[in-house]
C-alpha cells in the first residue's frame, strides 16, 4: 500500500469517546467530552486541552469518573465537547442523571452504560506540548450495565455500541462499534 506524507495539525485513527464527570470546587456536577485516553491494570491516562475548565478543574478536585456512552448519546458527546461547565450546567440542560460513585467524590452518569471511578496521581505537561495536559489516575472502581456481561460476569462485546473520534485536525468524524 503507498504511502502518502500528511502535514495534520492532529491525527486521531479512532479513540473511544468518553465523557468525565466531576465535582468542581463549588460541589456542581458537572462533565465534558474527550478522546484521548487509555488504560492498563488500574492506571489511566487522559489528554486535555490546557485552557479547558475541566482539566483545571479536576487539577483542583481530584476525583472524576470516566462514563463510556453509546451511540444514543450523540447528542450529550457534542454538546459537552462543544460547551462549557464554567458557563452552564450541562447536567441540567441535557436531562443528565448524575449519582454519587461508591468509591470517589465524583457523579456517575446513570445513562451511560460504562463507569470507572478515578483519582488523580499525576499531572503531566511539558514546555514540549505546550496547551496539552496529560493526567494519571488510579481506577478505584469499574461498573458495567448488566446488558453488556454474558452469564459468567465477563464482558459481552458484541452489546457494545461505543461512539469513536477520528479527525485531522480540519474535521472530526464518529464511527460506531456496531
Amino acid at each position: 500500500m503507498d504511502k502518502v506524507a500528511v502535514n495534520y495539525e492532529k491525527m486521531y485513527y479512532g479513540f473511544p469517546v468518553i465523557l468525565v464527570s466531576f465535582y468542581d470546587v463549588n460541589g456542581l456536577p458537572n462533565v465534558t467530552t474527550i478522546s484521548s485516553s487509555y488504560t492498563l491494570k488500574d492506571m489511566v491516562v487522559l489528554g486535555f486541552s490546557s485552557k479547558g475548565y475541566a482539566i483545571n478543574q479536576i487539577k483542583e478536585v481530584h476525583d472524576f469518573v470516566i462514563n463510556v456512552p453509546d451511540r444514543s448519546m450523540m447528542d450529550a458527546i457534542s454538546y459537552c465537547g462543544a460547551n462549557s461547565g464554567h458557563e452552564l450546567s450541562k447536567f441540567d440542560n441535557l436531562n443528565l442523571t448524575h449519582v454519587k460513585s461508591q468509591s470517589v467524590n465524583a457523579p456517575i452518569i446513570r445513562e451511560c452504560p460504562i463507569a470507572i471511578e478515578c483519582t488523580l496521581t499525576d499531572v503531566i505537561e511539558r514546555d514540549q506540548f505546550k496547551g496539552i495536559t496529560n493526567i494519571l489516575a488510579q481506577i478505584k472502581g469499574r461498573y458495567v450495565a448488566q446488558d453488556y456481561l454474558n452469564d459468567e460476569g465477563g464482558l459481552q462485546s458484541s452489546e457494545f455500541d461505543n461512539v469513536l473520534y477520528i479527525g485531522d485536525g480540519r474535521k472530526k468524524s464518529f464511527r460506531y462499534l456496531q
